[in-house]
């Protein structure tokens, strides 16, 4: 593992060490130890000390809904967010927000296309801008050169999904099953199994279609889907498991990280997981080659045995029973109600709102949100509605004490300043997807995060690993490339695919010209504006002063400086000389907050 940093190391080594006044509403709520959730004051001082640990639970939120609260749960829900969406959500209030976010129609995208035609022609003989998804390569012959490209495709066109997402929870949930279920895209394609290099791309697909369509829904129903979905069967090799030849892979990991997890509770066996290997034999993909694919129940490579369960699951057995025995197993896992409930909600739980779990709320939301979950039948819809319209939800505790992800960061800058991440012409494929592949390559894959791509069956460290978890993010490299890529937007840089150009700049008075105009004249009001919209936790007067002073003043230190600027530009917008002024100041001062490693969480 890379180094990682203290929050104290973090922010002195990505970004600059400022010298500010103490900022005391900041000091009472902010993480006293970013490593861990330690509320030990850090003065005997009754205006900043904060008694006690988190108290807050599941009870509905009762306080002020305005837009902080707004921009607090669309960080948590969305991967960034339009200015539009603040506004929306602002207005709307708590209870209709987080409806709207869970209570959708949930219609299918268009499925990925062949973009690669004018690279490589379709072996398949789909046509350019051709829906391959249903076409399947009966032939170890052909087919696996397409196959690279299709892979390719889907991973651009997920991203795409993510960067013109609607307002819902729906590519949040994708990505968070993703991450607790996975599997690797290019180890699937590499497996040895056959027709795995020419049809991988369809299968994989497939797998995460299921997470965007049934990822609001019955997460027992979901695990079962799992079990014999056909990426899944060739990742963890139950495709390969046998009465003759057993293989334990699925077998542990539907235990251990899709289900029951390694809390203190959860105290399967060696013996259980070799027995639910035992119970998964026989499940085979035969028809990788057709569409559609599935996996089929073939007896003669069923262990016929009973099978015996520690005493974790009351001693329970299972007896011969075909292809029946699987639908057991899963009720078995699913019997241990408490242990699957909790690690669910705590995983939840620290995908939405912080990592650490301690007694208060493991006593105070984990438990009751596992209740609810359980008496709602395992329906995932109403533990996240119950999570997002709580008071600890809006625990001032909870804001800004996560570090952005590579996908927050990235796909959330790009939307949040309203860049060009879509070509100008719609029907040009190639352009699109090429333009998508690159910020997937030069952004996202730099920062250890990218689409269908996964490190281990365990996900992404960030999101499970002791005890630094969401530190896992930042490393000596990974630093370099956030910074990197705040630059890049704001400098700007061209995409030319296919006789396309698509230029990916933020376009600064434009984003300010969001707010009122009387707002943006006066410099005090504009740095407050920025700094509430784009920070998860505000700055200290002297801060933003400085932010003022050095940015939108160029070191003046008469506010009418900036006023007159503006004026000038916006009585005449198209003389050069006063646009450029305004540009560069705007520049300077959207650059400096984004560079502040306040950009850096949510």
């Amino acid at each position: 593992m890379k180094n990682k940093y203290s929050r104290r190391n973090l922010l002195k080594k990505i970004f600059r060490l400022r010298k500010e006044e103490m900022d005391l509403l900041f000091e009472k709520y902010k993480r006293k130890n970013y490593s861990q959730r330690n509320y030990v004051p850090v003065a005997e001082n009754s205006i900043t000390n904060r008694i006690g640990a988190i108290t807050s639970g599941l009870a509905p939120y009762s306080g002020t809904w305005n837009k902080a609260t707004a921009l607090h749960l669309l960080r948590r829900t969305q991967f960034g967010y339009k200015f539009s969406n603040v506004a929306n959500f602002e207005q709307a209030g708590l209870n209709a927000s987080v409806n709207s976010l869970i209570s959708f129609s949930n219609t299918s995208p268009n499925p990925p296309v062949n973009f690669y035609q004018n690279v490589f022609s379709d072996e398949g003989n789909i046509p350019y801008g051709g829906d391959w998804t249903q076409h399947a390569f009966n032939s170890n012959s052909i087919g696996n050169t397409t196959n690279v490209w299709r892979t390719s495709g889907v991973t651009s066109w997920n991203l795409g999904l993510a960067l013109n997402q609607d307002l819902n929870i729906r590519e949040k949930m994708t990505w968070f099953w993703f991450h607790l279920i996975p599997i690797d895209f290019n180890s699937v394609r590499a497996s040895q199994n056959i027709y795995c290099g020419s049809n991988s791309a369809r299968i994989c697909h497939e797998y995460v279609q299921n997470f965007r369509t049934n990822g609001l829904g019955n997460y027992k129903t979901l695990i079962r889907n799992i079990a014999t979905q056909p990426a899944m069967m060739y990742y963890l090799n139950n495709q390969a498991n046998t009465n003759s030849a057993p293989d334990e892979n699925f077998a542990r990991e539907i235990m251990e990280l899709f289900t029951l997890g390694k809390d203190p509770l959860s105290q399967f066996t060696e013996a259980d997981v070799i027995s639910a290997a035992k119970v998964l034999t026989g499940w085979r993909v035969q028809n990788l080659n057709t569409h559609p694919t599935s996996a089929n129940f073939v007896a003669s490579q069923h262990d016929t045995s009973t099978k015996q369960f520690s005493s974790f699951f009351n001693n329970a057995s299972i007896s011969n029973n075909g292809s029946a025995e699987l639908d057991t197993f899963i009720n078995l896992i699913f019997s241990k109600s408490q242990v699957v409930s909790e690690y669910i909600c705590r995983r939840l739980y620290r995908y939405f709102v912080y990592y650490d779990i301690d007694a208060n709320i493991e006593a105070n939301v984990i438990v009751p949100l596992a209740q609810h979950f359980v008496a709602n039948n395992w329906e995932i819809a109403p533990v996240l509605d119950k999570l997002f319209k709580s008071q600890h939800f809006y625990d001032m505790a909870n804001y800004g004490v996560c570090i952005k992800s590579p996908f927050d960061l990235v796909i959330g800058s790009l939307r949040a300043f309203n860049t060009n991440y879509n070509v100008s012409d719609a029907t040009n494929y190639h352009a699109q997807y090429y333009v998508w592949a690159a910020i997937n390559t030069n952004f996202l894959t730099p920062m250890d995060q990218s689409m269908g791509s996964i490190p281990n069956v365990a996900g992404w460290p960030a999101y499970y690993q002791n005890p630094n978890f969401h530190e896992y993010w930042i490393n000596s490299n990974t630093i370099q490339k956030r910074a990197a890529f705040i630059n890049a937007i704001f400098n700007g840089f061209n995409l030319n695919y296919n006789g396309l150009t698509t230029r990916i700049e933020v376009d600064v008075i434009a984003w300010v010209s969001q707010f009122p105009s009387s707002l943006i004249s006066d410099p005090n009001t504009l740095v407050d504006q920025c700094v509430n919209y784009l920070l998860p936790i505000d700055l200290s007067a002297t801060v933003k002063n400085d932010l003022k002073v050095q940015n939108l003043l160029s070191n003046q230190t008469n506010d009418g400086y900036w006023t007159t600027a503006w004026t000038n530009y916006t009585n005449s917008p198209t003389n050069v000389g006063y646009t450029n002024i305004v540009k560069s100041r705007l520049k300077s001062l959207l650059l400096a907050i984004t560079q502040l490693s306040e950009y850096q969480l949510m």
